[in-house]
């Protein structure tokens, strides 16, 4: 029986590649542990601060006043819609391989460095324009009206920390919808504070 005896030669290359398989696999888990993990979420249920508004159904209610946007509007929240808008932001946020390299989703609160909670999904604010006279000219009197819009606002929080920031995303056109807009707020967010997030909850994975 004839014995099967690898060369030097093929051994070595043999050994170079488990070296350099190794090294790459070492490098996918950095940064596999560098990403920072964050958790999209949404409460289902009408929160006890919430204006009392008996025309809106069970699963629409109208926010107290935020500080965030210009005073005088009112906030909303659908459940429906923060749903879908939910899941246009996790698939937003894992869209480019830049964000895949910087973000990691995860499943569950007890996994994430940043929780990103869907806070609100209508806006109801005054528009200004003027008023137009007979022949299309401008009567030069301002009009304001108050109109409704889709937006999204993210509520970031970052777990056994006292801190809380709010992204506001509008629908800018066809392509830049408010869970677009949110996105680019958030990436810009993680990566400027990304070592201060993995430092303020090393345990996590």
């Amino acid at each position: 029986m004839t014995s099967r005896l690898k060369s030097p030669l093929v051994f070595s290359v043999t050994l170079i590649g488990l070296i350099l398989l190794n090294a790459g696999f070492s490098a996918a888990q950095n940064r596999e542990t560098d990403r920072v993990t964050v958790y999209v979420f949404l409460t289902e249920e009408r929160p006890e601060d919430a204006v009392l508004n008996p025309e809106l159904p069970s699963d629409q209610w109208q926010l107290e006043p935020l500080a965030f946007g210009p005073q005088g509007n009112a906030y909303y929240f659908d459940l429906q819609q923060a749903e879908y808008l939910g899941t246009q932001l996790i698939q937003q946020l894992q869209r480019t391989g830049s964000r895949r390299e910087l973000i990691k989703m995860v499943g569950t609160p007890v996994e994430a460095m940043v929780l990103l909670e869907i806070v609100a999904t209508r806006v109801q604010g005054e528009i200004q324009g003027r008023s137009v006279g007979v022949g299309g000219q401008s009567s030069g009197s301002t009009v304001t009206t108050m109109a409704f819009h889709d937006v999204l606002i993210a509520r970031l929080t970052i777990p056994n920390h006292v801190y809380t920031t709010d992204f506001l995303g509008t629908k800018v056109d066809a392509l830049r919808t408010p869970a677009v807009v949110v996105a680019e707020q958030v990436e810009r967010f993680i990566k400027s504070n990304a070592d201060g997030l993995r430092e303020a909850n090393p345990q996590r994975p």
